[in-house]
C-alpha cells in the first residue's frame, strides 16, 4: 500500500462512500468471514490497491473509516469480501454500461459495469430553489428519460438522455404542465434471460444457442440506487447531466418526481437513505414509492423528507396522523397557550398523495356509455382530500394508452413473446366499431371526440391531472397494454406529428389553460355541494333538463355540473362561474343552464363536438337558457357580463356578440 494512503477509524455520517475535504468517508455493509476491505484502482493501472478494515472499524455488518491520501479524480474502487471484488451498494456513480438493450447486450463485457467512482458535491447550484407547487395547482407529465426523445423525429443530437429531456423543456412549458414524473432513472440492468418456458411442450422445444436477449425497459428492477443510469446520459458523468436537468427545471417552474420500485426485503433505513441522498443532493421534488407492502409509515414519517412529495396506491394516513401527535407530544408541542396557537395557524403543505386505477376504469366505462356510471363519475371528479393529493390519470405506462382505449376491445401484447397471457385482462375500453387501425373518417372522427372528452373530464377534475407521455396528442402502442420489453417506437415519442394529432394536442394544451386559469376548478379544500357563503349558490351544484334538478337513474348518462366561482379569488378578483356539460349518451340531450344574478349570461368556451355544433351551441346559449348538446359529446360554458342595453331610433335593442338585435 502506498505510504501516503492511510485507513482510520471514522464515524461516517451518511451511508456509502462521500468525498469530504479532509479525506474520502466510507460506511460500508460487508459479510466476508475473513476479511474485509476496498480495492482502489489506479485509472492508469487495472491491478487494484487493497486495503483491509481492521476490526475497531466494525459495527456490526459494517465498516465506518475515513481514507485519506487518495484523490477522487485519479482512482476508482470496489469493496472486496474474502479478496472477492464487490460492488458498493450506495455507490453514487458506475464506470460502465453506457450502452442500453441490445446494443449492451452485443458489447459484453466491454460495456459491463466495472468500477465505482468517487463523487464530489460540487455542483453549482445556482441558488436553486424547488418550485413547491402545490397540489392543487399542479399538473404532471409522466415520461421515460429514454422513449421520449430517443425517436429521429426529436430532431436532437442528445436523443435519449438526460440532456433530450433538458431541450424539450420548451415543449412542456408551452404544454402548461407544472412537473415531469421519471420512469427509474437510477442504475440497472435492463438485460435480462428468456423467462424459462411455462408448459411442458415449451420445456420440450429446442432450444437456441445463443438466447435472445429480453429486455426490460421500463426498469422496475432492482438496482443501484444512488447512481444515475450511465446509458441514459448524453456525456461522460451521469451525476452532473441530471443535476443539470433538475437545475434546468427548476429554474422553468418545473418540479420533478422520481419513480422508485423497492422490493419486499428492502429494509426501511435504507429506503430513507436513498430518498434522503436524492432529495439532499439532487433536490429532487418527490418520489413514487413502488413495490409491495412498501414500509410507507416509516417513510411518511421520515423528518429529513417533511418538504418533500410521497406518492403511494395507499398510504396509512390514519396511523401516520396518530404517530405524529405523538411524536408532537412526546417533543411538548402543542401544550402550552403559545403552541396552541401555532396549532391553530394554517396546515402546512400537503406532501402525500395518493394514485391507484379507480380513477382511470371509471371515466373509461363513462366515456364509453356504460350504464349506471354516474353517480360514481360524478365523485371521481370531485374526489380531492383534504388531508392529502390526489393524483388522477387515464392512462400509464402498464395500461392502454389514451388512444388505444378508443380503438382496441382487447389488448395485443403478442410481440411481448409471452403468447398475449401477460398485462391485464380487463381495460374497459371500446374500439368504436372496428379493431385497430381504420382509415374510415367516421370511426376516426368519434375516437377523436372520445379521446377529446376523456381529456376534459381528466382537466375538470378536482384531483390532480397526470398525463402520460404521448397522450396529450393520441400516441398508439398498437393495442400493447404491457409494453414493458419494447424499446422501440411502441413506447418512443414521436414529433412529428400528422394533421389529427396536432389537433388533440392543441385541444390538450388549450385545456390545461383552462384549468390554470380558473381556481374554481382545482380548489385547495374539498367542495362541499353547499351554499355556505349565502350567495345564491352552492360551490358546487349538479342539473339536468331542469335547472336545480340532475336525474342520476341507471340509464342516465348525461349532467350538468356548475362550479361558483364566488368561491374562489384568482389574482384578487372572483372567479368566473362553469358550467360543463357531460353527455356521454349517443343522443343528443338537453341541459338546463342556471340563471345568473346580475344580467349575466353563459358563453361556451369549447366543444368536443367539433366547431359547427360549437357554433351552434354558442348561438343556443345566446338566445335560451337551455341547450341541446350533441350525443358523446362535452360542453364548457363560463358566465360573462351580459351586453349593455343601448337607446337608439326610440327602441331598445340589445346587442350580441354577433352583431345581431333580439
Amino acid at each position: 500500500m502506498d505510504k501516503k494512503i492511510t485507513l482510520t477509524k471514522w464515524a461516517a455520517d451518511s451511508a456509502g462512500v462521500s468525498v469530504r475535504a479532509h479525506g474520502i468517508s466510507i460506511h460500508a455493509e460487508l459479510y466476508g468471514r475473513t476479511s474485509n476491505g476496498i480495492l482502489l484502482y489506479d485509472r492508469e493501472n487495472e491491478k487494484p490497491v487493497r486495503i483491509d478494515f481492521t476490526e475497531d472499524m466494525r459495527l456490526g455488518s459494517t465498516y465506518r473509516c475515513l481514507l485519506s491520501g487518495v484523490s477522487s479524480q485519479e482512482y476508482d474502487y470496489l469493496f472486496h469480501e474474502d479478496g472477492e471484488p464487490v460492488v458498493d451498494i450506495y455507490a453514487k456513480r458506475l464506470v460502465g454500461h453506457r450502452l442500453f438493450g441490445t446494443k449492451h447486450q452485443d458489447a459484453g463485457r466491454k460495456d459491463a459495469l466495472k468500477y465505482c467512482s468517487f463523487v464530489s458535491d460540487q455542483f453549482d447550484w445556482r441558488g436553486d430553489k424547488r418550485p413547491g407547487t402545490a397540489y392543487e395547482n399542479s399538473i404532471y407529465y409522466g415520461l421515460h428519460v429514454r422513449g421520449f426523445t430517443r425517436d429521429n423525429s426529436s430532431g436532437i443530437k442528445e436523443a435519449g438522455t438526460f440532456a433530450g429531456v433538458q431541450k424539450k423543456i420548451p415543449y412542456l412549458k408551452k404544454l402548461g404542465v407544472t412537473g415531469v414524473v421519471m420512469q427509474p432513472v437510477y442504475e440497472f440492468e435492463e438485460c435480462m434471460k428468456r423467462p424459462e418456458g411455462r408448459t411442458v411442450p415449451d420445456a420440450a422445444a429446442p432450444q437456441p444457442e445463443i438466447t435472445p436477449v429480453k429486455l426490460n425497459y421500463w426498469g422496475y428492477l432492482p438496482g443501484y440506487y444512488m447512481a444515475p443510469k450511465n446509458a441514459y446520459a448524453y456525456g461522460e458523468d451521469a451525476v452532473t447531466e441530471l443535476k443539470t436537468l433538475v437545475r434546468q427545471l427548476h429554474r422553468n417552474g418545473l418540479e420533478i418526481i422520481m419513480q422508485f420500485y423497492f422490493e419486499t426485503s428492502m429494509p426501511a433505513s435504507r429506503i430513507r437513505s436513498i430518498l434522503l441522498y436524492w432529495a439532499e443532493h439532487y433536490h429532487i421534488d418527490g418520489f413514487e414509492l413502488m413495490g409491495a407492502a412498501l414500509p410507507l409509515k416509516d417513510i411518511a414519517l421520515e423528518p429529513g423528507l417533511s418538504d418533500v412529495k410521497l406518492w403511494s396506491e395507499w398510504f396509512p394516513y390514519e396511523e401516520i396522523e396518530n404517530a405524529e401527535k405523538e411524536r408532537n407530544f412526546l417533543c411538548g408541542r402543542g401544550q402550552d397557550k403559545k403552541h396552541r396557537q401555532q396549532k391553530a395557524k394554517p396546515a402546512e403543505k400537503r406532501r402525500l398523495a395518493s394514485l391507484g386505477r379507480h380513477y382511470q376504469s371509471t371515466i373509461r366505462c363513462f366515456v364509453k356509455g356504460d350504464g349506471g356510471m354516474l353517480p360514481a363519475f360524478l365523485q371521481c371528479q370531485r374526489d380531492h382530500p383534504g388531508s392529502h393529493g390526489q393524483i388522477n390519470f387515464l392512462a400509464s405506462y402498464n395500461t392502454l394508452r389514451l388512444s388505444d382505449v378508443v380503438s382496441y376491445e382487447r389488448k395485443h401484447n403478442e410481440l411481448n413473446g409471452e403468447d398475449n397471457r401477460d398485462g391485464e385482462e380487463v381495460n374497459h375500453s371500446w374500439n368504436c366499431g372496428i379493431e385497430g387501425e381504420t382509415r374510415k373518417k367516421g370511426i376516426l372522427a368519434l375516437r377523436m371526440k372520445l379521446m377529446k372528452n376523456a381529456l376534459t373530464m381528466l382537466f375538470t377534475a378536482q384531483g390532480v391531472p397526470f398525463l402520460f407521455m404521448g397522450d396529450e396528442w393520441g400516441r398508439t402502442s398498437g393495442g400493447n397494454n404491457n409494453p414493458y420489453c419494447q424499446d422501440n417506437e411502441m413506447n418512443w415519442q414521436k414529433w412529428n406529428l400528422k394533421k389529427m394529432q396536432k389537433e388533440l394536442l392543441a385541444f390538450t394544451a388549450e385545456l390545461i389553460a383552462l384549468r390554470r386559469a380558473h381556481g374554481i376548478m382545482h380548489q385547495k379544500e374539498p367542495l362541499k355541494l353547499m351554499d355556505y357563503l349565502a350567495c345564491g349558490y352552492p360551490d358546487l351544484s349538479y342539473h339536468g333538463r331542469e335547472a336545480w334538478r340532475a336525474n342520476m337513474d341507471y340509464q342516465m348518462r348525461h349532467v350538468g355540473v356548475m362550479l361558483c366561482g364566488k368561491y374562489c379569488t384568482v389574482n384578487g378578483k372572483e372567479d368566473d362561474c362553469l358550467y360543463i356539460a357531460y353527455n356521454m349518451h349517443w343522443e343528443p340531450h338537453e341541459f338546463a343552464l342556471p340563471k345568473l344574478l346580475k344580467n349575466g349570461r353563459w358563453k361556451l368556451l369549447l366543444c368536443t363536438d367539433g366547431e359547427k355544433a360549437q357554433e351552434r351551441a354558442a348561438e343556443d346559449c345566446v338566445r335560451e337558457s337551455v341547450v341541446t348538446l350533441p350525443g358523446r359529446s362535452v360542453g364548457i360554458y363560463i358566465s360573462e357580463e351580459a351586453p349593455k342595453q343601448r337607446i337608439g331610433g326610440g327602441k331598445r335593442q340589445t346587442v350580441s356578440r354577433n352583431k345581431r338585435t333580439k
